[in-house]
């Protein structure tokens, strides 16, 4: 699968979107990425995505927010049996 957000304008460089995953970017194929674990996506297209990511938003933006688990406090249980 390929997105292409601002056309193929680039003669060296590559025509990917910049994906940014829970507020991480990263270089990724959106392939790598499990639909099941996506909650919401949007797309930056305009100045905003350079605005705010510099040269490495200039093909757009893709921001992915992945589920996130649950909100509970962790436990630990220890067992120590006496030697």
């Amino acid at each position: 699968m390929k997105i292409r957000i601002r056309g193929t304008n680039s003669l060296y460089g590559s025509n990917e979107p910049l994906y940014v995953v829970d507020g991480v970017a990263l270089n990724i194929n959106i392939s790598d990425l499990n639909v099941n674990d996506i909650e919401s996506m949007e797309v930056l297209k305009d100045a905003s995505a350079t605005a705010i990511f510099g040269n490495r938003g200039a093909n757009g933006v893709v921001l992915v927010t992945t589920k996130k688990g649950r909100s509970e406090v962790p436990q630990i249980q220890v067992n120590i049996e006496p030697a």
